[in-house]
């Protein structure tokens, strides 16, 4: 920041520390959000073959992914997700949408993700 000869913060740094603050606060807001959809989708990936040899059924893997999306503070409906369970397969789709309050403008984050395990 550069001072001019008089002491003062010119416009133009004025304008470069408020444009820095509101990109950390954005990522403030944000990188949680996407950190705990990393922890869901991970937490799926690993799921998906125990509830395979568990013969799990889709109403049991509904609740269980809802229970840790919810754990997360993550926003996650029912009708949000796809899952099939069968004898030989488990297969699961999540298409979700997160809002982000950034207090003059609502973001909607967009997740989508997918796991599939098929018996031997």
């Amino acid at each position: 920041m550069r001072l001019s000869e008089s002491g003062k913060i010119t416009f133009k740094a004025l304008l470069s520390l408020t444009f820095l603050g509101v990109l950390v606060f954005v990522a403030f807001k944000t990188v949680p959000v996407y950190i705990n959809d990393l922890q869901l989708d991970d937490y799926i990936q690993n799921q998906t073959p125990f509830w395979q040899t568990q013969h799990a059924s889709e109403e049991v893997i509904r609740k269980t992914i809802i229970a840790k999306a919810q754990d997360l503070g993550l926003n996650l409906a029912s009708d949000d997700m796809k899952v099939e369970a069968t004898a030989n397969k488990v297969s699961v789709r999540l298409d979700y949408h997160v809002p982000v309050d950034l207090k003059v403008y609502t973001l909607q984050l967009h997740f989508t993700h997918s796991s599939e395990n098929r018996a031997i």
